[in-house]
């Protein structure tokens, strides 16, 4: 998970910058490696309330996007990074980029909390 504040940072550093230094470079957008289980604890910590993770079948997830109008490109997209048990793309090229650490999912969780009570 990387914040959008992190995404916004980086844009200001690459558009400010000259096109020659960041010309057809590739930016990863990898920050924790967190695990269904350890999100799920993150959220009920910020939350204060028990999260449990229940890992729906490839399939059922796919169907119930693609039932709520979601394109079959953007489902199988979307799907395939789901059913990944772990997240483990973590790169340091975005907080090289901005010149500090990533926020971290628990940190986004605190800023946007009342979106989930």
């Amino acid at each position: 998970m990387i914040g959008t504040r992190d995404i916004a940072d980086c844009a200001v550093v690459v558009l400010s910058e000259s096109v020659e230094k960041h010309d057809r470079n590739v930016y990863e957008l990898g920050g924790e490696a967190l695990s269904h289980e350890e999100r799920a604890a993150v959220f009920g910590r910020v939350l204060g309330k028990p999260i449990t993770c229940e890992q729906q079948s490839f399939e059922a997830f796919y169907k119930a996007l693609t039932d709520h109008g979601m394109s079959h490109s953007i489902v199988h997209n979307f799907a395939m990074g789901a059913s990944k048990d772990i997240c483990d793309t973590t790169t340091p090229q975005i907080s090289i980029l901005i010149g500090r650490p990533l926020h971290t999912l628990e940190e986004w969780l605190k800023d946007n909390v009342k979106a989930f009570q």
